[in-house]
């Protein structure tokens, strides 16, 4: 009787967790093959300095309707502007420093000869031998 308790308690358990072990491994940050994204490297730079631009904008419009005065303006912006250029200058030097290489398009020879039969192609941009069929990358 207490195996068969037992083993009901294991099971109910295996039912309440495994729904939070599945969502945990499927929603695992870095699971992309090819590595990570370069704009998510800057996307908490790129998220503060638009925090930055709201923030101006509202003290913007509070100037122009006339809620505070151009020296409180000036003043309260200031700090405002100065973090927005030391992020610009954090945006180059990530954007400089990225060791992202675009890849080069394949050239394509005007004349080739198939590596299966020996045949020389001579039609433009052909990918497959007209003779046998194989592939040009191959």
């Amino acid at each position: 009787m207490d195996f068969l308790l037992y083993t009901y308690y294991i099971i109910f358990g295996l039912v309440l967790v495994t729904p939070f072990v599945l969502f945990h491994f499927k929603f695992q940050e870095d699971r992309s093959t090819f590595g990570k994204d370069l704009e998510e490297t800057f996307y908490p730079i790129l998220q503060k300095k638009a925090n930055l631009l709201d923030s101006l904008k509202d003290l913007r419009s509070d100037f122009h309707s006339g809620k505070i005065t151009e020296e409180e303006f000036q003043s309260t912006s200031i700090p405002y502007l100065d973090e927005l250029d030391t992020l610009e200058g954090q945006l180059t030097t990530l954007k400089s420093d990225s060791s992202v290489q675009p890849l080069s398009p394949l050239k394509v020879l005007e004349n080739w000869k198939c590596s299966n039969c020996g045949s020389y192609i001579t039609i433009p941009k052909a990918k497959f031998c007209p003779e046998c069929g194989s592939s040009r990358y191959a």
